[in-house]
């Protein structure tokens, strides 16, 4: 009987990343260190990693039959991909509280079911014409008081040179505006505008685009902008339909690459194992261990956040510069946390339900606006950004309430049909 691989692709994925996590992964720096800090072991368990295995074929296959639409299917494919099954393995060989993978398994199976919920949304939408007007006379007005900054630019980090000091002066030349506007415009605005030019062939506003994006760009040296930009024309380009399928194929193939690499290489050199799997894939569920042990009985109730103002912050630096001295020696390491980790630190396993509830609006909302696939690469970013950085920092400061404002009254289409 012929097997066609193409079926069971996410199954091979599985089975190369476990490879690769056994292998490589644990057996980096960041991993050894958390060894080292914390009681943490990272043992093989055979039945303990079967029965994680069999939950996580129950759960590709619960994924490959369950219909959605596309931005659903896709969304959920990827949390899939990036962190259920990594977090999964990563469970699988440690002695960890089960509290971390239950917290992991409750956001995913929040979102695939929250993504089922359908519901017409009342709520103007402007037309093309109003669109395309608003969003360039808000980023006309906005990106003026940016203009100050012209004479401190520095053209080198176009080559990813001197980056961390650009960033570093900009920290400091920012004020209040700029430091919450230009993730604003960088990371939604003027990105949704560069969509709109492709999808309408409008040349000339498409290399206007392009060169303001690359003048922010070197407005702090933020790579998070090179990115953003790539993935949006990435995902313009890519059929939506096949989408997880140029994904996971993709992630088959540097899987190989990496395991291939392995005589050649020792684990913190393996360079696809390190800056595709590693820090994609893996750190989020080691960092989530650290903020668990650090933050478990001892939480911050959001005091280094939105309420700081109203609670006193225990500590003289902030939560991930803490982590990055307590757990790996590195005070000038800032271990970002995600929505899982920013949960247990603020409210334990309370605040991960909070965050998880939100994220599952947040995306339900998107879900029922029925946008064009064309413009997933931002919300592709933006579930990036959900797993490395604070959840509040993504509403505010990188612009998520920004983005579900424009999704309502700038993207969204009535008529859902046109969108499958």
């Amino acid at each position: 009987m012929r097997i066609k691989l193409g079926k069971y692709l996410y199954e091979i994925y599985y089975i190369l990343i476990s490879l690769l996590y056994f292998l490589v992964v644990k057996n980096t720096w960041f991993f050894r260190k958390l060894n080292q800090k914390t009681e943490i072991e990272y043992n093989f368990n055979i039945i303990k990693f079967l029965a994680i295995s069999i939950f996580v074929f129950f759960t590709i296959r619960l994924y490959k039959k369950t219909h959605f639409d596309i931005f659903s299917k896709n969304t959920i494919g990827i949390i899939l991909l990036v962190y259920f099954i990594p977090s999964s393995i990563f469970f699988s060989s440690t002695d960890v509280s089960p509290i971390i993978y239950l917290a992991h398994v409750t956001l995913f199976f929040t979102l695939f079911f929250a993504l089922k919920i359908r519901y017409n949304i009342n709520w103007p939408v402007l037309s093309k014409k109003q669109s395309m007007f608003l969003l360039f006379a808000i980023t006309f007005v906005g990106v003026l008081p940016f203009l100050r900054y012209l004479q401190h630019i520095n053209f080198k980090n176009l080559f990813l040179i001197d980056v961390y000091a650009t960033r570093y002066k900009f920290r400091n030349l920012f004020d209040t505006y700029s430091s919450y506007s230009h993730s604003w415009f960088t990371r939604v605005i003027i990105p949704i505008i560069f969509v709109f030019a492709l999808k309408y062939r409008l040349k000339l506003l498409a290399a206007f685009n392009i060169l303001l994006l690359l003048t922010l760009y070197l407005m702090g040296a933020v790579k998070s902008v090179l990115l953003g930009s790539i993935l949006v024309v990435f995902f313009y380009f890519l059929p939506a339909k096949k989408l997880m399928n140029y994904i996971v194929g993709g992630l088959v193939i540097l899987a190989v690459i990496a395991l291939v690499s392995i005589p050649f290489f020792d684990a913190d050199n393996n360079m696809v194992a390190v800056i595709v799997f590693r820090r994609l894939m893996f750190i989020p569920s080691l960092l989530d261990c650290a903020y668990y042990d650090f933050f478990d009985d001892n939480h911050l109730y959001w005091s280094s956040s939105f309420l700081k103002g109203f609670m006193e912050y225990s500590y003289d630096v902030t939560p991930p510069r803490l982590i990055g001295e307590i757990y790996f020696d590195r005070p000038d390491i800032a271990a970002n946390n995600g929505i899982i980790s920013d949960g247990f630190a603020n409210a334990g396993f309370i605040g991960v339900l909070l965050n998880v509830f939100m994220l599952a609006c947040f995306f339900n909302v998107i879900k029922n606006c029925h946008i064009d696939s064309r413009f997933y690469g931002i919300f592709f970013f933006f579930i990036y950004n959900i797993f490395t950085t604070t959840f509040s920092t993504v509403l505010v400061t990188h612009g998520g309430i920004i983005l579900i404002i424009l999704s309502l009254s700038v993207l969204r289409r009535n008529n859902r049909t046109n969108y499958s």
